[in-house]
């Protein structure tokens, strides 16, 4: 049976501590979103991360056990992976910073909702969903398992691509023409390519 290193100590305590430093700022944002409470304009997503999100990673650690598609060299896998995680934490901590309180765990748009265009937010409409995209990549490298990657890569795409058509929907039924323009300027994902 293969046992992934952030489960083996000494390895496993600076992979935790990273983990828990990327993810507790996210506890206030679910926090926030289940005081709030659902929304018309979420239409469902909210729940679906928060349903999808926590089986995509109970699946991967699992799919970590198993002897197939390990990932070659696993303590420079986890390395990798770790930072990867940081990478993704930092960039979405600048995002809960420019956005302030527009972002919400829930899809609230409000009509004297600002569009931030700034930073990241110049070439990138989603930057906070790319961070989170490879936050779960990388706890996906750092098991150890190209399927665990692969599972938590595909599924956190999949959530995010439902949330970003939602979002955007709501966006531009509710500011209308300025976001349009700001949509056709710049991609959802990656400067330049998605």
């Amino acid at each position: 049976m293969h046992v992934a290193e952030i489960f083996r100590l000494p390895l496993a305590i600076p992979f935790w501590i990273v983990f828990f430093f990327a993810f507790v700022r996210e506890g206030r944002v679910v926090q926030g979103a289940f005081t709030s409470g659902p929304t018309a304009q979420d239409r469902g997503t909210f729940r679906l991360l928060m349903i999808g999100s926590p089986l995509a990673i109970i699946a991967a650690c699992a799919a970590s056990f198993m002897p197939w598609l390990t990932i070659p060299y696993p303590v420079g896998a986890m390395a990798i992976g770790t930072i990867m995680l940081i990478a993704g934490a930092v960039l979405r901590r600048y995002c809960f910073n420019a956005l302030g309180k527009s972002f919400t765990g829930t899809v609230i748009v409000s009509k004297d909702q600002q569009i931030v265009q700034h930073g990241v937010y110049r070439r990138v409409r989603h930057p906070s969903y790319t961070a989170a995209i490879l936050m779960f990549t990388g706890v996906g490298l750092a098991l150890g398992s190209w399927i665990s990657v692969a599972i938590l890569f595909l599924v956190h795409c999949c959530l995010y691509g439902i949330r970003v058509a939602v979002e955007e929907k709501a966006l531009v039924e509710t500011l209308g023409e300025p976001y349009r323009q700001y949509m056709s300027r710049t991609k959802r994902f990656i400067p330049f390519v998605v």
